[in-house]
């Protein structure tokens, strides 16, 4: 052997020195990883994310429906008192409320509640 290299060892050598010099394989097959690491994460935390907003969303629709309810209640309530003042017996309904929820009475007028003592 004088000297001469074949070409199998030359390339080889080539390909060591290469291998020196771009240590890039270890490198990009890291930053790889992480990427899909961080791909994956993302996902994760974007399922989650949504299905929490799906159930907020489920959640003050119940709270509407109960709200839309209590509104129809008391705009049937709103219209019956408005009928009964505006009807002819104005003055009547509104001398039983006085007397029955109020308390009212007429002056020199006395009232007696029956009060049952069931102790």
């Amino acid at each position: 052997m004088l000297g001469f290299k074949n070409k199998t060892s030359e390339t080889a050598d080539a390909e060591k020195d290469a291998a020196k010099k771009n240590p890039k394989p270890k490198r990009s097959r890291f930053v790889k990883l992480l990427t899909i690491f961080a791909v994956a994460a993302l996902v994760v935390y974007s399922g989650v994310i949504i299905i929490s907003q799906q159930a907020q969303i489920a959640q003050l629709r119940k709270e509407s429906d109960a709200i839309n309810k209590k509104i129809t209640a008391a705009k049937q309530l709103n219209d019956e008192y408005t009928r009964l003042l505006s009807s002819d017996d104005e003055a009547e309904y509104m001398e039983k409320i006085a007397i029955e929820k109020l308390g009212y009475a007429y002056p020199n007028e006395r009232r007696f509640y029956i009060v049952n003592n069931s102790d």
